[in-house]
């Protein structure tokens, strides 16, 4: 099941690479999850503004944009998947970075199953592995790049993080058309985070000229595999809080003994040294539902080097407590 993410397209043009994909599986009607408010519209560098639609129209198919926020939470995927069948897609498309990617993969995943992300995240043998829809992911940056594995962090409707592992999440296809290479940074972290395996990924995404695809790739594999607790907590913050990834994980790369690899990637990641700040006065209430047989890693030691806890939870529990302590 974990031989290896799907194999990778480079090139620039993203309108050529969905055509043709969509083509090949007569796909006729997109769902397009992109992040169109941080990126330019030229169609021919990979992102995902009204050129690329238009140029895609022009080629005979339908187009139905959907705009990715910060994190992943169970609320924003059935949101894109009522989307998806309310507009009669038959495939699904990402095209921008790590957040782009990781939401189509569970769109796509989820657009059939009868169960629920938490319950199949409970118990893989209620995955329908027939359910998913087809998916292209198209990477516009390393981050994305490394984001095409068959892994997500999701947040249920308490605000709780889990993790849904399988490869159904991975795209049938992925193709490379950077519009800014940027400096892999975000997936360098990830890759320090998910143990000793990501340290060389690591090394190699921030010795690189420009970066290196492949040791991004590489990485995507290695999130199949690994999770750490930073990974957890800074999703856990761009949902709760709005917390942009690339701060939460810098400030808990600054939390570990310092080396020069760390303290370069965390410099790449917020040169400001802001993350620390943006992270006072997160709410922690959601972590108090944590379950290990869903959550396979231990972030209490993160939190106490944080000065934080896991708070108890509460006796009246529920979705309306949870909306109220989230507010």
């Amino acid at each position: 099941m974990w031989g290896g993410v799907v194999p990778l397209r480079a090139g620039p043009d993203a309108r050529e690479a969905i055509r043709s994909w969509a083509a090949a599986r007569r796909l006729r009607r997109l769902f397009l999850v992109r992040r169109d408010s941080l990126e330019p519209p030229v169609c021919a560098a990979g992102t995902a503004g009204p050129d690329l639609i238009s140029g895609l129209e022009a080629e005979g198919l339908a187009v139905f944009p959907f705009e990715a926020g910060l994190g992943v939470s169970v609320a924003i995927v059935a949101e894109a998947v009522g989307a998806f069948h309310f507009d009669g897609c038959d495939g699904v498309v990402a095209v921008g970075g790590d957040g782009c990617i990781e939401l189509a993969g569970l769109v796509a995943f989820m657009a059939g199953q009868r169960r629920s992300l938490t319950e199949l995240a409970a118990d893989s043998r209620l995955i329908d592995p027939n359910a998913p829809v087809p998916s292209m992911a198209v990477a516009t940056d390393l981050d994305g790049v490394a984001a095409i594995g068959g892994s997500a962090i999701v947040l249920d409707d308490r605000g709780c993080p889990f993790l849904l592992r399988d490869a159904a999440l991975r795209p049938d296809a992925a193709a490379y058309c950077p519009y800014d290479v940027g400096d892999g940074a975000l997936a360098a972290a990830l890759a320090l985070d998910a143990g000793e395996e990501g340290r060389a990924a690591a090394v190699q995404l921030h010795a690189a000229t420009g970066g290196s695809v492949a040791a991004a790739l590489s990485v995507a594999g290695i999130l199949e595999r690994h999770i750490g607790p930073a990974r957890v907590l800074s999703a856990y913050a761009e949902v709760v809080a709005g917390t942009p990834r690339r701060l939460s994980l810098a400030c808990l790369l600054n939390l570990f003994p310092a080396d020069e690899l760390r303290t370069a990637i965390a410099t790449a990641l917020d040169p400001s040294g802001s993350g620390k700040s943006a992270l006072d006065g997160l709410p922690l209430d959601g972590l108090a539902h944590l379950d290990p047989s869903t959550l396979p890693v231990d972030i209490s030691g993160a939190l106490k080097m944080l000065g934080w806890e896991i708070p108890p939870r509460r006796r009246r529990g529920g979705r309306r407590g949870a909306a109220r302590d989230r507010g």
